[in-house]
């Protein structure tokens, strides 16, 4: 777990509800994040992680209450756009260009969006490369890759950008048993490296030992929150107990 700091929070969300047609996916839901804090989302599917998640990073807007991201205002549409290049994106499905390679693939955004020049973004990009340990597959095209290697490519991209904030929204649940573990070391080392992440996943092992604060989400609500042991030892809530006891066993 990283050391957080006590400064003002980096994203706050006060009364935040969001429905989809006629069912409602979240109920006024307050939430800080901290600089340097490593934030897990958990819960069953439908409990409305993904939402929040989505909200934060502007994806997705707010019916109702404010988003306040790196100071700014995302539940002011004429403000949303002003997020873009702060915050890093990693999904389920790694996105890549199947026809550039890993280091085109991460070239594309910086000099597309940020104007930089083919020489700055190729060394930016072989930096973020190097930082999920793939600078030796730069001139592999994702046909070639793993699954795991793929995701990786992903995050660097993501990386590149040298983002404030970065959100995971299930970044290992499309990826085989055995390529888990190389993102979600990936993952850790980010957070060792102090970089503020809010994470959605089912890998309750990588909430235990990497996270700050463990959020459990329960039919659009939070229904509980705290410290990793005090989350996975002794759970206050009873949907809580409920969920750990069903996916730890399972």
């Amino acid at each position: 777990m990283t050391t957080v700091t006590t400064s003002k929070p980096i994203i706050n969300l006060t009364g935040v509800s969001k429905s989809f047609g006629a069912t409602q996916v979240l109920r006024e839901i307050n939430l800080d994040v901290r600089s340097g804090e490593v934030l897990v989302l958990i819960g069953a599917s439908g409990s409305g992680k993904s939402t929040v998640l989505r909200i934060m990073s502007g994806l997705e807007t707010a019916d109702t209450g404010e988003v306040w991201v790196n100071e700014v205002p995302l539940h002011d549409a004429r403000r949303a756009k002003d997020i873009r290049g702060h915050v890093g994106m990693v999904f389920q499905q790694f996105n890549l260009f199947p026809h550039k390679s890993a280091l085109g693939n991460v070239t594309l955004a910086l000099i597309k969006a940020r104007k930089m020049n083919a020489a700055d973004a190729r060394k930016r990009a072989m930096d973020a490369l190097d930082r999920v340990g793939l600078a030796d597959r730069a001139e592999h095209y994702p046909s070639q890759l793993s699954g795991g290697q793929q995701q990786r490519v992903a995050i660097a991209r993501a990386l590149a950008v040298e983002p404030g904030i970065m959100f995971f929204d299930e970044a290992t649940s499309a990826l085989d048993p055995e390529l888990v573990g190389e993102v979600t070391e990936v993952m850790r080392g980010l957070a060792r490296d102090g970089m503020t992440m809010v994470v959605v996943t089912h890998e309750m092992g990588f909430a235990r030992k990497t996270a700050d604060r463990v959020v459990f989400m329960d039919k659009g609500v939070i229904a509980e929150q705290g410290a990793p042991e005090q989350i996975f030892v002794d759970p206050r809530n009873e949907r809580t107990r409920q969920f750990l006891h069903r996916v730890l066993d399972h």
